[in-house]
């Protein structure tokens, strides 16, 4: 079964593009993506349109993400945990200091928003009790026992869980320039 969703995003900023997703099973969580940089690989995030992916195992994270397929050039667009997504690690506020992000073009989910503590002490604006947020997603996605699969996993791409099909959209306004 495929579940439907969207995500509407806010005004994108040098420290990333929050949102909103939503999908048809009841899942809700924030988002946050990358800079709008006009849809460039690991930099941006990605072109207004349809995602559709599955759940996978990702050897680098370790855990189960959403991976969506290749779409407008882009490849290995995770839904995933994290807190920042800043632009390039630049240093936005101009204390001297660079901005870091977790996020390469992927998207972030969360609960809420705020100013997180870094490994380096400092402070930077991002998305709150990610992990937490991926878990429910991927709980949400899980198929009840009749409907699965009987392979376990094709191209990492795990079984007994539902695909998904997002529609990422930009909140009236919040178009990039």
């Amino acid at each position: 079964m495929l579940i439907p969703g969207k995500v509407i995003r806010q005004l994108s900023t040098p420290l990333g593009t929050p949102g909103r997703m939503t999908l048809e099973n009841g899942y809700a969580a924030d988002t946050l993506e990358p800079p709008w940089a006009n849809n460039e690989r690991g930099k941006s995030c990605t072109a207004p349109g349809v995602d559709r992916g599955r759940v996978w195992w990702s050897p680098t994270l370790k855990r189960l993400v959403v991976r969506y397929a290749d779409r407008n050039g882009r490849r290995d667009c995770l839904v995933h945990n994290a807190n920042f997504a800043a632009a390039g690690e630049e240093d936005v506020d101009g204390d001297g200091v660079p901005e870091v992000t977790q996020i390469h073009g992927c998207t972030a989910v969360g609960d809420g928003y705020g100013d997180i503590r870094r490994k380096d002490g400092r402070t930077q604006w991002g998305i709150t009790r990610s992990v937490a947020a991926l878990e429910r997603l991927i709980v949400s996605l899980r198929c009840p026992i009749e409907q699965a699969d009987t392979v376990l996993e094709v191209d990492g791409a795990r079984q007994g869980f539902h695909d998904v099909e997002i529609t990422y959209l930009w909140a009236d306004g919040a178009e990039p320039a």
